[in-house]
C-alpha cells in the first residue's frame, strides 16, 4: 500500500508540476518566425500573437497548437511569435505526459496578443501564489474548452495584457 500511495504522489507532482519527455522529443517540430517585430511593421490583415513560458523554479516544454496544427513549443524563459488573419482558434497547450489544454480565442487583425504557458490556478489563494512562483504566468487565466481534460492538465494557457506583453518578451530569449 505504502509503494502506491508514493507512486501516486510521484504522478500527482509530475502532472502538477509539468512533463519528464520534451515535446521535442515527440518528432520533429516547426519553427516559428521568432524576432520580435514593432506593431507598426504587421500586415493590416495579420495579428501578432506570441507564445512564452516565464521563468519559474520549474517549468518544462509546452508545444502550442493552433486549430491542431502544432506551431512551436515553448520551455522555461523563451518565447515564439507568429501571424494569424482575423478569425476565432483552438489553441492547444500540449504536455505530453498529462491532458492538453485547449481554449478559443478571437483575433483581430492588427492586434498583438501575448499567451503565456503556466500551471493552473486553482485552489485556495496560497496555493495559487505557490504554482505561479514554481512555473506559473501572469495575466488571466483562459477558460478550457474541457473542464474535465481543463482539470487534469499539466499546463495551462494565460492571456497577458497587451501593455505588459513587451516587457515580459524582453526578458525572455527566442525559441
Amino acid at each position: 500500500m505504502r509503494r502506491l500511495v508514493t507512486w501516486a504522489f510521484l504522478l500527482f507532482v509530475f502532472v502538477q508540476f509539468g512533463e519528464l519527455v520534451p515535446v521535442s522529443a515527440a518528432g520533429p517540430q516547426p519553427r516559428s518566425k521568432a524576432a520580435a517585430e514593432p506593431q507598426s511593421k504587421q500586415g493590416p490583415r495579420l495579428a501578432h500573437l506570441y507564445f512564452l513560458r516565464e521563468k519559474g523554479i520549474w517549468a518544462t516544454e509546452a508545444g502550442i497548437k493552433i486549430d491542431g496544427q502544432l506551431v512551436g513549443s515553448v520551455s522555461k524563459g523563451t518565447y515564439f511569435s507568429i501571424e494569424k488573419p482575423s478569425g476565432r482558434y483552438a489553441i492547444t497547450c500540449v504536455n505530453p505526459v498529462s491532458a492538453d489544454y485547449e481554449t478559443e480565442v478571437q483575433i483581430e487583425a492588427g492586434q498583438t496578443y501575448y499567451f503565456g504557458v503556466g500551471t493552473r490556478q486553482s485552489g485556495p489563494p496560497g496555493q495559487s501564489l505557490l504554482n505561479q512562483a514554481v512555473s506559473g504566468s501572469s495575466g488571466r487565466q483562459l477558460p478550457s474548452t474541457s473542464p474535465i481534460k481543463g482539470a487534469m492538465a499539466g499546463a495551462v494557457l494565460f492571456q497577458i495584457d497587451p501593455a505588459v506583453g513587451p516587457a515580459i518578451i524582453g526578458q525572455l530569449k527566442p525559441q
